[in-house]
Formats: C-alpha cells, sequence, structure tokens
C-alpha cells in the first residue's frame, strides 16, 4: 500500500515523486519503458528558471544560448538577441536519468517495463492494474497521480476528457557543418502549421527538428535534405524520432485520489512545445496539494480542485495566449510570414527585445500581446479574424 503511485517516469513524474518522498510520503513510480531515458524526442532546451528548479547536476549542459537566428521562407536571416544567457541546451537523456536518480534516493521505487492497464476506485484506496515483464500486477495507493505523457489512455477511461487539438514534433541527430547558433526556420513548406529548427548540440552534432500537423516523417526527410543542400549538415541519414505535442490542456485534471500532470494534462507551451518547466511548475502545485489531502485526510475531488485552480492561475494566461498565437501563425502564408520578418527587422523590434527588462525564455504572453500591437498593421484585416479581444487574465481564461 503506498500512498501515492505516479505514471510515469520523466522529468516531470519523477520530480513530483522526489518532491513528495522527502515530505515522508511512500511513493512508487511506474513506467511502460525500461529505463529512464529512453525514447525521447525533444530538443532539451529549457531556461535559467527551470534548471533551478532541478535538483541536478549542471554538468548536464551541453551548450549555452543568448541568441538565435530566425530565417524567413525566402532563407534572410533575423538575429535575436539578449546580453546574457537566457537557454541552455541539456543532455535529455541524462535528466531523465539524473532525476529519476535523485528521487530514488529519496527513497522512491521505480519498477520500469510496467504498462498500466487499467485504474480502479475502491473506498479508500486506487487499484493499478499493470502488466509488469510480462506478468500481471496489482498495486495499491491512496492517491495516483498520472504523469505518463501526451496520448495516455488513462485520463479518457478516468472520464477526464481528452486533447484532441495537437502537433507532431520529428527530430534527428545529425553532424553539422557549423557549431554556430541555432537556426529557426518559418517555412510553411518546410514545416505546415509550425516551424523547423537546427540546434548544435556538441562533438559536430546537432538537432533537427520540426513541428507540424500533418505528414511529420516527409517533412523532416525534406528538412534534412534542404539542410544537406545548403552543407549546413553532412549527411542525411540520421534516426527520425516522434512525438505528439498538445496544444490545449486537459478540460479536467483532478478527480476523487487523481491528479493528471506535464505533458499528460497539457500542461506544454503551445509557441514551441516546451513541456519540460511548466510541468515541472505544476508538479510543485500538484505536491503542495496532496501533502494538504494527506494532512487533512481528505483525497476528495472537491478538495484536490485546488490544484487546477492553482495551476490556471499560473499558467492560464500563458495556454491561453500562445495557444491563439500558434492558430494565428497556423493561418499565414509564406508571403504574409515574409512581410512579417521585414516588418520586424524594420521596425527595431529585435533591439526591443535586446533591451526588454522583462523578457523571459518561459512567460510568452506579454511579449506576445506587445508584439501584436506592432504587428496588426503587418497582416491584411481579412486573413486573420483577431483571437484576442480584451487583455487577457488568468480569471478570464478557462483553457478548455
Amino acid at each position: 500500500m503506498y500512498n501515492t503511485i505516479v505514471i510515469g517516469a520523466g522529468p516531470v513524474g519523477s520530480y513530483l515523486a522526489g518532491k513528495l518522498a522527502q515530505l515522508g510520503y511512500k511513493v512508487l513510480v511506474l513506467d511502460k519503458k525500461m529505463a529512464a531515458g529512453q525514447d525521447i524526442c525533444c530538443t532539451g532546451i529549457v531556461s535559467k528558471e527551470c534548471l533551478d528548479l532541478i535538483p541536478i547536476d549542471k554538468n548536464l549542459i551541453i551548450r549555452q544560448a543568448s541568441s538565435a537566428t530566425f530565417l524567413a521562407p525566402s532563407g534572410k536571416p533575423l538575429r535575436l538577441w539578449r546580453s546574457h544567457e537566457v537557454a541552455y541546451v541539456i543532455d535529455r537523456p541524462a535528466l531523465n536519468l539524473a532525476l529519476a536518480d535523485h528521487a530514488q534516493k529519496s527513497g522512491v521505487c521505480y519498477l520500469f517495463g510496467t504498462q498500466v492497464a487499467d485504474i480502479q476506485a475502491e473506498t479508500d484506496r486506487f487499484c493499478v492494474a499493470a502488466n509488469c515483464r510480462e506478468q500481471k500486477k496489482l498495486f495499491e495507493a491512496e492517491t495516483v497521480v498520472i504523469a505518463a505523457g501526451f496520448g495516455s489512455p488513462l485520463p479518457g477511461k478516468l472520464g477526464l476528457g481528452e486533447i484532441s487539438d495537437f502537433i507532431i514534433g520529428a527530430q534527428a541527430e545529425v553532424n553539422i557543418s557549423d557549431h554556430g547558433e541555432a537556426e529557426i526556420y518559418f517555412d510553411q513548406r518546410l514545416a505546415p502549421g509550425g516551424f523547423a529548427w537546427l540546434v548544435p548540440t556538441r562533438d559536430s552534432k546537432g538537432l533537427a527538428g520540426l513541428l507540424t500537423h500533418q505528414q511529420p516523417e516527409w517533412y523532416l526527410n525534406k528538412l534534412l535534405s534542404s539542410l544537406k543542400t545548403q552543407d549546413k549538415i553532412t549527411s542525411t541519414e540520421a534516426i527520425l524520432g516522434y512525438g505528439a505535442i498538445p496544444l490545449r490542456p486537459l478540460p479536467k485534471t483532478y478527480a476523487d485520489r487523481i491528479l493528471v500532470v506535464g505533458e499528460a494534462a497539457g500542461q506544454v507551451k503551445p509557441t514551441t512545445g516546451g513541456g519540460i518547466y511548466y510541468g515541472l511548475v505544476c508538479a510543485d502545485i500538484a505536491a503542495n496539494t496532496l501533502h494538504q489531502a494527506f494532512q487533512a485526510h481528505d483525497f476528495s475531488e472537491s478538495r484536490l480542485a485546488s490544484y487546477q485552480k492553482g495551476w490556471r492561475a499560473r499558467l492560464g494566461k500563458e495556454l491561453q495566449v500562445g495557444y491563439w498565437a500558434h492558430r494565428l501563425y497556423q493561418k499565414l502564408d509564406n508571403r504574409q510570414i515574409e512581410r512579417l520578418h521585414n516588418f520586424i527587422s524594420k521596425n527595431g523590434i529585435p533591439q526591443f527585445i535586446a533591451e526588454l527588462d522583462d523578457f523571459s525564455f518561459d512567460w510568452h504572453s506579454e511579449l506576445i500581446l506587445k508584439t501584436l500591437k506592432h504587428l496588426a498593421v503587418a497582416i491584411p484585416a481579412q486573413a486573420i479574424k483577431p483571437p484576442i479581444k480584451h487583455k487577457a487574465t488568468a480569471n478570464s481564461l478557462n483553457c478548455q
């Protein structure tokens, strides 16, 4: 009998499990993979705020970044920069391993190779049925946290709804010709509805990938061919990885004795697809919610509702504004993207961002809203219906 079973040994699941164990609770983590850090499709770009939350060795940092080059469909570059580092490329498989190791040292028990098949609510506990290395096992806990990533069927089975709006990420490790800064490509021919990237890592390696709503394998191969033609990578031969990324939050992230956290809950930046930092922020809220529930011996839905209220107060505005920014961009054709690119370049927006006191790598809403006011004249009024009709606040957004 455990206090909490966490389903999913990604960064968010392990971070939350470790927090609960440090508070004195007996925690079990179940994961279908055979080990932490396997089969990861993520660029591993995080902010200083994110790193400050993670109890790991900073040797996991591969590169620091204070600038990036954004390329229009024509190939015209636009460089954005800050006077100091704002982001870091970290070793993503090593991050998962480090957080799982830290949680285990705090007393968390892990079972890998364990596929959760069903969760059944009893009067005073949850029964978790799982296939563990070809053996059927049953685990019991007072509470359960689903941190299994996007695409898990468990929230739907528990009546918490589903996320139907998502984008596909595709990425490959490549050999690069230049160790310069990251390049971001805005071109609907390369990544329809999304964008593409080439991020240097280490040892003449880099990560080439894209976000798109359609045919990710075909478009990733097309991107690799384009980069090879430009001599930015040395070969198109690579192992391709894929992953679906939610663009909207789960309608409901709590019920009696259960919480949903991270990508499984749709707690992801719609602008970039990054989910580590937002997931960790919500894991802190989840840990605090469960701690208070244990102290009160009350795991009812009404008690755990404070979790959703808490994370929406923190992230609601970011998710809503970011989503509409994504939808706005998705509607643009390359001609309009080129116009926006030129407008930004000619109107001092790079310098504006460089000097912005409250610039944040993770909190985009204010920058988006300020920029949209400047960009309104660059977008034909008939092309896109304005998505935001009033100043967004946490209370006015339901993120559903």
